[in-house]
């Protein structure tokens, strides 16, 4: 996908003017969706002066080059913090703008200025592959309206989709949030809050799972998120838990709890005190000596296919090979019954593996 001629020359020209054009634009949003109503124009006011210092704060983000130019078109994206509903269930306004803050400043840091507009503007393909007269892509994106959800944009600032023939089939919604929100060492954390499938679409789900070595597309996505990880230098994880979902509803506990807790139990996360479940990339293995004897070749081929997702998600994103040699494995293979481990295999040299 190629950054479009016209949305470059908007930046171009909103690069010469500084955080003058945004902050227009700003206004005009206000003026045109706030202010006319007395009871929004309150209640944002609110959530504004309550905390006013780290508001002026987001407004600094202004000065990266790729954000200046977005919020010409997106006023609102520099207030989409203040609600509720922001990430997960029960964080505090303070708390919920600087997560968002520490992703848009991490973001920067990470990816060159072309890639971060990219990024905002549009989903960039991070792995791609043809098989059997179809087209799988996963692309990094923004996060968007795929469904009905009206709080999409706000279950997380990225979004991994996966694709086939161009349609969207599944998605994983992840930010990156500094260690002390989820309780966590870690100075930097992607905080996963959405892991859902398309509406209609199981056949084609399918389809991309049998493709790919009988993967589900939750792992497909999980081993992208292990490139993506890397090539911002971040390799710790947080799962949100069922209840703190932003669209947790009781009556469908069960589907949300399978969905959350017990697919992170299943890839080796553990819960904290915080109630988030916490794991480090590459998540653990299960020991080829506990694998059945007919199935090791089939394990083999799906541990490799994972490497090599990691591993072009990683360069896609300016990750250099010679960086990830030696060091970014995928899958430390969990300790079997006489507490042996097999050693991991380097991604960078997933083709050693037979």
């Amino acid at each position: 996908m190629d950054t479009n001629a016209g949305y470059a020359e908007t930046c171009s020209k909103s690069d010469t003017a500084g955080p003058v054009r945004p902050l227009l634009s700003i206004f005009s949003y206000f003026a045109r969706e706030v202010v006319c109503s007395p009871a929004r124009f309150a209640r944002v006011l609110g959530r504004i002066s309550s905390n006013i210092s780290m508001q002026f704060r987001v407004f600094g983000l202004l000065r990266i080059g790729a954000i200046a130019p977005f919020v010409c078109a997106n006023p609102r994206f520099l207030f989409k913090h203040l609600p509720p509903k922001y990430l997960i269930r029960g964080l505090p306004g303070p708390t919920r703008t600087a997560c968002f803050l520490h992703h848009y400043r991490r973001l920067h840091l990470a990816l060159s200025d072309r890639l971060m507009r990219r990024v905002l503007q549009e989903d960039v393909p991070v792995f791609a592959m043809n098989e059997g007269g179809h087209l799988f892509a996963i692309t990094m994106g923004r996060s968007r309206q795929i469904d009905d959800s009206r709080h999409v944009d706000h279950e997380g600032e990225l979004s991994l989709n996966l694709l086939v023939d161009g349609t969207h089939v599944f998605v994983l919604s992840f930010t990156l949030v500094p260690g002390w929100v989820v309780e966590m060492q870690a100075a930097d954390v992607l905080m996963i809050t959405r892991i859902q499938g398309a509406l209609g679409v199981f056949p084609m789900i399918s389809l991309a799972s049998k493709a790919m070595h009988g993967i589900p597309a939750e792992m497909l996505l999980m081993a992208a998120l292990q490139g993506v990880g890397e090539a911002f230098g971040v390799r710790s994880m947080a799962g949100v838990s069922a209840f703190r979902h932003l669209c947790y509803d009781a009556e469908d506990e069960a589907i949300f709890k399978k969905s959350y807790d017990e697919f992170f139990a299943r890839i080796g996360a553990l819960r904290n005190q915080a109630g988030f479940y916490e794991a480090q990339f590459p998540l653990p293995e299960k020991s080829m000596s506990l694998v059945k004897r007919g199935q090791k070749t089939r394990s083999r081929a799906r541990r490799a296919f994972k490497m090599r997702v990691a591993m072009e998600a990683f360069k896609s994103l300016g990750g250099k090979r010679q960086a990830g040699e030696g060091r970014f494995s995928f899958g430390a293979e969990a300790e079997d019954g006489d507490g042996a481990m097999e050693q991991s295999v380097p991604i960078g040299h997933a083709a050693a593996i037979r």
